[in-house]
């Protein structure tokens, strides 16, 4: 279920910004990093070059979050920067995500710095964090 409902959301976000940009969806990622002040911040890229930074409200089309999916999605994106953060010996201002399309699924790609640390299917990385 959960995977599902983040599937949605991620591919509405990534189908509207390619068409915005003209490309197809799989050039089209969403960065997340870390934002001190306790959530995370969402980057739209195009070929993984920042573009602009956008809201969750943005990434899901919608103008309200009735299901409150951002209050669940930000702290567990979140916490998986500090994960891989931990796992590479390094700074959670240095590690960064990307949600991408691959084929009809959605993976995520996590880096630290300019290194390609890990890339994971959107099931697999919610059954790691047990949801």
């Amino acid at each position: 279920m959960v995977e599902g409902i983040v599937k949605k959301i991620m591919t509405t976000g990534i189908v509207k910004y390619a068409k915005a940009y003209d490309v197809p969806a799989n050039e089209v990622q969403i960065k997340v990093t870390n934002n001190p002040n306790g959530t995370v911040v969402y980057t739209m890229c195009k070929q993984f070059k920042e573009v602009e930074q956008v809201s969750f409200l943005q990434i899901m089309d919608k103008k309200m979050d009735l299901f409150q999916y951002e209050a669940l999605a930000s702290p567990v994106m979140k916490q998986s920067l500090e994960i891989y953060a931990k796992e590479t010996n390094d700074d959670v201002q240095n590690v960064c995500s990307f949600i991408m399309q691959v084929q009809n699924n959605i993976g995520i790609a996590f880096y630290n710095g300019y290194k390609n640390g890990k890339n994971i299917s959107l099931a697999k990385y919610l059954s790691e964090i047990g949801m």
